[in-house]
């Protein structure tokens, strides 16, 4: 009867156990230092039981740096939530006896170990705790030999706020029992998913970008240490075995040295005897690339470090059955250890190599930079100087040397003014990286992106360049521009310049403050003042001084945007300030709906667009939670990319349609706008013949299906996939929407398959793709042939409302800031569009 009890406990215990013992994950034969306290002991769980938090985490770290002289805990930042980023460095007590040398001494090996920057893949962070004790308390004599002339660097969790997320999720549905069944709810995330941090980024795809903290902080360390090899742990899909790099061959970055790969392939050889030992399978040189620098294991590849990817089965919610077998946390975080340990056990074997090729990438980087056509670029900044700023402060964080424009320079008939441009010379050990980032290839190897093709800065920031020749005179004494605002006590208004970079954080802050704000459809010339298009004028009247004087400073100090003072409503030419063409503006109440089938990257840019730099705040509301809010209350609906299902047009397409025509505005992107165009009509007296012409488009679109070899696909369907390029547009620039706006040629980056139907309206489409289409990156024919002069941005009124569609996403990634005012004029300029049907 006792056996009996035993077997059923044996057996209960089976199908609780999440977890394993600690021996399970530790190479055999090695004995450890009791007084570094081991995961388990103060975490009061073995790993794989539950997904640990980031403050665990943390708290863990901070007591291994308190128990041991050869570890140091550092914060780096915090994220947008709060949470604190760290670095636990490691390395010998002697070393760390002299801690901050550290980073100036060439003769160490520096190794920058990082965790989990999609928080949805947490076996990585959960292994970090793992590794980091393992580095302390083994007495593997290979280990404790590497630490003498080796520094590591473990960043746990580089998505603090992404990895709460899942983890509270998936810990929230987890019970005793293990359940491995896929369709159990601890294996299917809730929108938008712990993947993305706060603001439902990428994080990696930041690392060149820079638009989030995390990675600010994160590139500032990087950039001290300078790392001789990152590693960069992941998941990928639950069926998938264990990935390490190199990936395929032939889909590398051009600008990456052929050594940095035989340094991987070197690497990879210890990560095959790591996991051959453990016995689980693997595979390499498939399925991912090493081409967008954004990535955490591309952008060392062109900075001299060695940049490895690893990629982990999912566990998701922790033990779940896939059809290539069960896949649990506990063995994702025995693979991540393992390949964490190889990682460090090989640098060390190949020290001389990685150091060497650290040591000798800049100077060689530099002559071969020599031997181009061009030395460097040169960036317009006269009419964005907020934008300039900006843009030194980037360059700098990435440790690129700018400098100031000395003496007027043209090239191709523009000239860059003196004191109003910045020249990025290749001459300087960032040459490799400033080539990534001005880059403008359109032809590869191989056409298959695992990310975007094309990530060109000016492009991207809407500044006029040019690539540089010969000599130029430079020197770094930049001027920041002086404020010209002056308060005067007899003033009839104030009048602001929409063009300024923060003009509509400062129109939203007046408008915060109960102001009444009239903006203009036409340039202004009053008073002395010429102001563009999209200007906004402060009436005085009824004021209160001291009120006036305390908005009018904070827009000048904290907004950094220039008002001028008016004693006169009368122009000097063109229209009064009291023309029918000056109206008021209306506070925006935006809805932006969220949820299932939503691009949560690109609804995550429009919220960070609008909270972070106009400081608008944006009800966000779940796509099947649309029909229960009373519309009316809202002036703007923002429908992001996606992909809207026949519930959501049952319930909500007549109800929009009517709101629309009351005066509400509907702004579409990419999927959004494809559902508006099918689903709301804009009344035209030919619409029936639009309808037509539809029909007919379907009919012509319809292919003749030839047979073609089934090893064929993979290149044909490249083809077919828009992944990321820089196309050319033509800009009208009287449009409202284009207010603020410099340039009739814009680089929006196109990303998808949607492609908006020509308007009936010829006023209707403010831009439009070029002729000539590809500006940067990857378009194929198939594509050059659809997007050749096709609406990227369709405006059209209905009722007293509008239908605002963009065929792409302007404000891509947080960074395309040379497209991004088109989104914001949609909010607060839409009143300003007019019915423009010509009488017949």
């Amino acid at each position: 009867m006792t056996n009996r009890i035993l077997t059923l406990v044996g057996l209960l215990w089976a199908l609780l156990a999440f977890a394993e013992p600690i021996d399970y994950y530790l190479p055999a034969g090695e004995r450890f230092n009791a007084s570094i306290p081991s995961p388990s002991s103060l975490l009061n769980q073995d790993l794989g039981d539950q997904h640990l938090r980031h403050d665990q985490i943390v708290r863990y770290m901070g007591m291994l740096a308190a128990s041991s002289p050869q570890a140091k805990l550092i914060e780096y930042g915090r994220t947008h939530e709060g949470r604190r980023l760290i670095l636990l460095i490691i390395s010998s007590e002697n070393n760390m006896q002299q801690f901050d040398q550290l980073p100036k001494r060439d003769d160490l090996l520096k190794v920058w170990q990082g965790f989990s920057i999609h928080g949805n893949e947490p076996s990585g962070a959960n292994a970090s705790v793992l590794y980091a004790w393992y580095l302390l308390s083994t007495d593997n004599p290979t280990i404790r030999e590497a630490l003498n002339d080796t520094v590591v660097l473990i960043d746990p969790t580089i998505n603090p706020d992404g990895l709460d997320r899942f983890a509270t999720f998936a810990n929230s549905f987890r019970g005793k029992a293990t359940v491995s069944d896929p369709n159990d709810m601890s294996h299917n995330e809730q929108w938008p998913s712990g993947r993305t941090n706060h603001y439902w980024f990428d994080l990696n795809r930041d690392w060149l970008l820079l638009t989030q903290p995390e990675s600010r902080g994160r590139i500032t360390q990087f950039q001290k240490w300078q790392p001789h090899l990152i590693t960069d742990h992941h998941e990928m899909g639950s069926a998938g075995s264990f990935f390490f790099q190199p990936g395929v061959p032939d889909r590398k970055n051009p600008l990456i040295v052929s050594n940095n790969v035989t340094l991987t392939e070197k690497l990879a050889d210890y990560h095959a005897k790591g996991l051959d030992k453990i016995g689980q399978s693997y595979y390499s040189r498939e399925s991912f690339d090493d081409f967008y620098p954004g990535k955490g294991s591309t952008y060392p590849d062109i900075q001299g470090s060695v940049g490895v990817l690893f990629e982990q089965a999912r566990a998701e919610g922790g033990v779940i059955e896939t059809p290539n077998g069960e896949r649990s946390l506990a063995a994702g975080i025995r693979n991540q250890f393992s390949t964490a340990v190889s990682s460090l056990v090989g640098a060390n074997a190949l020290r001389e190599d990685f150091i060497r090729h650290k040591r000798e990438f800049n100077d060689k980087a530099r002559q071969a930079a020599a031997k181009l056509d061009i030395n460097g670029f040169v960036l317009d900044i006269s009419q964005q100087p907020q934008r300039g700023i900006q843009l030194l402060d980037f360059l700098d964080r990435h440790n690129i040397i700018a400098r100031n424009l000395a003496s007027d320079k043209t090239i191709n008939k523009h000239t860059f003014k003196k004191d109003q441009a910045v020249y990025v010379s290749l001459d300087q050990p960032q040459t490799t990286l400033i080539q990534a980032l001005f880059a403008t290839d359109k032809r590869f190897e191989n056409n298959t992106f695992y990310d975007v093709s094309a990530w060109n800065l000016p492009m991207a920031w809407g500044l006029s360049w040019a690539p540089v020749s010969g000599g130029i005179d430079s020197n770094d004494q930049f001027r920041i521009p002086k404020k010209k605002n002056g308060y005067q006590k007899d003033a009839v208004a104030f009048a602001f310049n929409w063009h300024n970079v923060k003009a509509p954080a400062a129109l939203n802050y007046l408008l915060s403050q109960q102001q009444t704000v009239f903006i203009s459809a036409k340039p202004l010339n009053v008073d002395g003042q010429s102001l563009p298009a999209g200007s906004f004028v402060l009436p005085v009247k009824d004021q209160n001084e001291d009120d006036l004087f305390t908005m009018l400073s904070y827009i000048s100090d904290q907004l950094a945007v220039e008002w001028h003072a008016l004693s006169t409503f009368q122009a000097d030419s063109g229209i009064d300030i009291g023309s029918p063409q000056v109206q008021q503006v209306k506070p925006p109440k935006v809805l932006m709906v969220v949820g299932r089938g939503v691009n949560a990257y690109q609804a995550g840019s429009l919220w960070h667009l609008f909270d972070t730099q106009v400081h608008l705040p944006i009800t966000k509301v779940r796509s099947h939670q649309l029909n229960q809010i009373p519309l009316h209350t809202y002036t703007h609906i923002i429908l992001p990319d996606g992909r809207y299902n026949k519930e959501f047009k049952e319930q909500n397409t007549d109800r929009l349609q009517q709101w629309i025509r009351q005066g509400g505005h509907l702004i579409g992107l990419q999927g959004g706008a494809a559902w508006a165009d099918k689903n709301l009509t804009v009344e035209f007296d030919d619409a029936e013949d639009k309808k037509d012409n539809k029909e007919k488009d379907k009919e012509s679109d319809k292919e003749i299906v030839t047979s073609k070899p089934y090893a064929d696909f993979e290149a044909d369907q490249a083809k077919r996939i828009l992944g990321g390029a820089i196309v050319t547009a033509e800009a009208d620039l009287s449009h409202p929407l284009a207010f603020g706006t410099f340039h009739d040629t814009q680089y929006p980056l196109l990303k998808g398959t949607v492609v908006l139907t020509e308007s009936d309206n010829a006023y209707a489409t403010p831009l439009r793709v070029a002729k000539d289409v590809e500006a940067a990156g990857y378009v194929s024919d198939y594509w050059q042939e659809k997007l050749t002069e096709k609406p990227l941005i369709i405006a059209d009124r209905m009722g007293r409302g509008s239908v605002i569609q963009f065929g792409f996403n302007p404000n891509f990634r947080g960074f395309w800031y040379g497209t991004q005012r088109w989104l914001i004029n949609a909010i607060y300029l839409s009143d300003l569009i007019q019915r423009t049907q010509l009488n017949k």
